[in-house]
């Protein structure tokens, strides 16, 4: 049997084709994939990476059958979010509770095939640890959020926040304003650095109680107004490039936490002062992919309606018209662009 699935085979050169069905093995689980969000990594496969390239990531689908093998508590028709990325279970990292960073969990395609999550399809193979239960009215464009926001879960779980702490977080994409909400589930005031003034007016819909313009706007004199002149508990970059990351030492109280949830793109070295760290005891943290646990959180935020992300679905486009699809994606005044299937 065959399927379509949308490949890559060169820099913004793409193509639904006819491929084989995946073959399912009793360890297996086969979902019908309803709708797939375009992330920001596909956004950036589709201009480089290695090719052929099969993406697709954010993934919400219909149980269509159930390994043999397989423990679980879903049942075939189910509603899921699938978490694409693969974890062994055995590394070091696995056995301490940051499976997110799994030294076996990358795809490991032979040269010539293709290779990514294949969420961009009719369907896709999981294993049970990576079906997650939705509720089954659930739109399922919204179940695919489930996967950023299991990414940012860990983000704001590192930045240590407590009820009534002030944060910053800085930009206003998808990421950022999943941030605002999270933070605000976790009591903070949220002030946002995000210079598109569309993007400040959505971030202030979102939640946050303020949003500045950093070129317009003394953003540390600003926060430290704010919070008694202390600073920020924690400052969360999703976006600005190194300037930013070098600005949100100056709005950190002593003893809070910088995490770097954005990656910077080129990869450049930035300006710190080592005896500032030393001295105001601040962290500087990272946070990379989601883990069993925040993926778990987030599909029970989204099922018990405690996290509501529809103002983040931007466009749904059906499959067949991709090309549209990820230009929509990649432009500014979008947040998340998601295929659906049918």
């Amino acid at each position: 049997m065959t399927m379509k699935g949308l490949i890559m085979r060169a820099p913004k050169t793409m193509g639904i084709e006819e491929i084989e069905m995946p073959v399912m093995k009793d360890s297996d689980i086969l979902v019908k994939v309803k709708a797939v969000g375009i992330c920001t990594w596909e956004q950036k496969a589709y201009q480089k990476t290695k090719y052929p390239f099969f993406g697709g990531h954010e993934i919400a689908g219909v149980v269509e059958k159930i390994g043999a093998d397989v423990k679980t508590d879903v049942k075939v028709g189910d509603t899921v979010a699938i978490a694409s990325i693969i974890r062994c279970g055995e590394c070091y990292y696995c056995r301490t509770n940051q499976d997110n960073l799994c030294l076996y969990g990358e795809d490991n395609a032979a040269d010539g095939e293709a290779w990514g999550p294949a969420g961009f399809a009719d369907y896709v193979l999981a294993k049970g640890y990576q079906v997650y239960k939705l509720n089954n009215d659930m739109d399922y464009a919204l179940g695919t959020v489930s996967e950023p926001i299991a990414c940012v879960l860990r983000s704001v779980e590192k930045g240590n926040l407590d009820f009534g702490d002030i944060c910053v977080v800085q930009g206003a994409g998808i990421m950022g304003l999943l941030h605002v909400k999270l933070a605000k589930l976790r009591g903070a005031t949220v002030i946002v650095s995000e210079p598109d003034e569309n993007r400040r007016n959505k971030a202030v819909d979102a939640g946050a109680d303020f949003a500045v313009n950093p070129f317009e706007t003394d953003l540390k004199e600003f926060v430290f107004s704010k919070t008694g002149n202390v600073g920020a508990k924690a400052v969360f970059f999703t976006a600005g490039g190194a300037k930013a990351v070098e600005q949100a030492f100056t709005l950190i109280i002593q003893g809070g936490t910088i995490v770097l949830y954005g990656s910077l793109n080129p990869d450049v070295p930035i300006s710190l002062s080592p005896n500032m760290i030393h001295y105001s005891e601040t962290i500087l943290t990272g946070a990379a992919k989601h883990t069993r646990k925040s993926f778990q959180e987030a599909t029970q935020l989204l099922a018990n309606g405690s996290i509501d992300v529809s103002d983040l679905i931007s466009e749904r486009i059906p499959f067949k018209e991709y090309e549209f699809a990820f230009e929509r994606a990649m432009s500014l005044d979008t947040y998340r662009v998601v295929f659906t299937m049918d």
